[in-house]
């Protein structure tokens, strides 16, 4: 009869393990551990560029610096849509997180909004705009709030902005390039699913810079 009993109890122990294994989400409050994050996931957002201080890389460039009217600072340039994909390794020690990453973002806009006669110099020119790129590299300073499986966050976001965009100008290639520093404020929540395993969800609003807003949903592993 005792070892009857044992096994079951051994079994039953078994199933029960199991079972925790198996849970849909950790009941344990992993989010408060201190550990290394790693994620990858999408980005979406709008940036404006009429104030970037592009300087010509390649082509003749835009004669005269008084023209009336200038294509950088006109449409499309006043409200880029923004998608891509992010990068982040993560370091959270006691509820603060210091944060580097690196985005691609592409351009989604009509970049035919640009397109038109302008006077440059005192001369009409056939004006369009043929690309918009970016590459960015952040670094976050922020704290967390761990609830039990749930860490809501908030950073304070410092990226350098590598920008280029390419006119046509009379049929000619004019490439431009640019590179500035952005603010931004962060905030989302971070969901463990498993200990090691979470996603997360958030929303950026620029404070200087080009970006205006951005959002992000992204997946990762914890580990320490």
């Amino acid at each position: 009869m005792g070892p009857l009993l044992v096994l079951t109890s051994v079994r039953l122990a078994r199933a029960d393990s199991e079972r925790d294994e198996v849970a849909p989400l950790d009941k344990q409050p992993v989010s408060a551990w201190d550990h290394i994050e790693l994620s990858m996931g999408f980005i979406a957002g709008q940036r404006r560029y009429t104030s970037t201080p592009w300087a010509l890389s390649s082509g003749s460039g835009l004669p005269g610096t008084s023209a009336i009217v200038d294509p950088l600072k006109r449409a499309p340039y006043d409200n880029v849509p923004m998608f891509g994909v992010r990068y982040d390794a993560r370091l959270v020690v006691s509820y603060v997180r210091m944060t580097a990453g690196f985005d691609m973002p592409f351009a989604a806009t009509g970049l035919g909004a640009g397109d038109g006669r302008y006077s440059i110099g005192g001369v009409d020119r056939d004006v369009s705009v043929r690309s918009i790129h970016a590459k960015d590299l952040r670094f976050g300073i922020g704290g967390e709030y761990p609830i039990g499986p749930v860490a809501p966050y908030v950073d304070l976001v410092g990226a350098i902005h590598w920008t280029s965009t390419t006119l046509a100008i009379d049929g000619q290639s004019h490439d431009y390039d640019a590179t500035t520093f952005a603010f931004s404020l962060r905030g989302g929540a971070r969901l463990h699913v498993r200990k090691w395993f979470f996603a997360t969800a958030s929303g950026e609003v620029g404070l200087v810079g080009d970006l205006r807003w951005g959002a992000e949903l992204s997946v990762g592993f914890a580990f320490m």
